[in-house]
């Protein structure tokens, strides 16, 4: 028995599946509790090193629990592969990875709505290292799969490779590479438009939860758990076992 990969196509739409759920996430954290990042860890450091500044101990403390929470979710996310920790692309292993994920949302999830706005804001920390958790391990399974500029959990980089990428385009130059040897691959055009999208979407995600957010409690949670769900349904779909022929597996000594 063998395991497929999920083909290429579908790993990068279901990256940018991703990308949607921590646009969702992240405006989720940062409207509700406490104006706090929970996948964008540059915001997070900045906004930390102001309140550091400003005697803001409070809210300096939030950054950290969730930079904590960050690293910990991959950490367990790089634990979950490391047996395959050489490999790229999207493997069962990586699927498994996302149980992680799903596991802290879905914990997130149901506390907020048991707590209530009185308890959210007393259990702030704890909270924030949960779904920080859930997007650190995203983050690194993100790195697995290995699309150059796609984090999921952050466009920063996405956008300043697309821009670069553009106006080397426009001026009709080629990125300088190191060995003079080794042929020009351009940057292929669908690696332009997943990096574009990776932005829209991340940013359409975060309008969305926001849209929700005063309506439906923590119910908007529905729509990153959802996506988190088909996302591994489909994973272990296409990365289910295959049968390989008898003599294929037949050493050839035996034949």
């Amino acid at each position: 028995m063998e395991r497929r990969e999920m083909s290429a196509v579908s790993s990068r739409v279901f990256l940018l599946v991703l990308t949607a759920v921590s646009g969702c996430v992240d405006a989720m954290s940062f409207m509700r509790l406490g104006q706090v990042f929970t996948a964008a860890m540059t915001g997070n450091t900045v906004l930390g090193g102001i309140a550091v500044a400003t005697g803001d101990f409070r809210h300096a403390a939030h950054y950290l629990v969730a930079l904590i929470g960050f690293a910990c979710g991959a950490a367990a996310s790089g634990f979950v592969a490391a047996s395959e920790r050489k490999r790229s692309g999207w493997s069962r292993t990586v699927t498994h990875a996302l149980w992680l994920e799903l596991a802290a949302l879905v914990t997130f999830w149901a506390a907020a709505d048991a707590l209530g706005k009185a308890g959210v804001s007393r259990h702030t920390g704890e909270l924030l290292f949960v779904l920080a958790f859930a997007m650190g391990a995203q983050g690194s399974m993100a790195r697995r799969v290995g699309v150059n500029g796609i984090t999921t959990t952050v466009i920063t980089s996405t956008t300043t490779g697309l821009m670069e990428t553009l106006v080397w385009k426009a001026m009709g130059l080629a990125p300088s590479r190191r060995d003079r040897q080794e042929p020009f691959d351009p940057t292929k055009p669908w690696l332009i438009w997943m990096w574009v999208l990776a932005v829209v979407i991340y940013g359409v995600g975060a309008g969305i939860a926001s849209l929700v957010i005063l309506r439906a409690g923590y119910n908007e949670m529905a729509l990153p758990v959802g996506l988190v769900v088909i996302t591994i349904a489909f994973g272990l779909y296409q990365t289910r076992a295959k049968r390989v022929p008898a003599e294929v597996r037949r050493p050839a000594a035996g034949r």
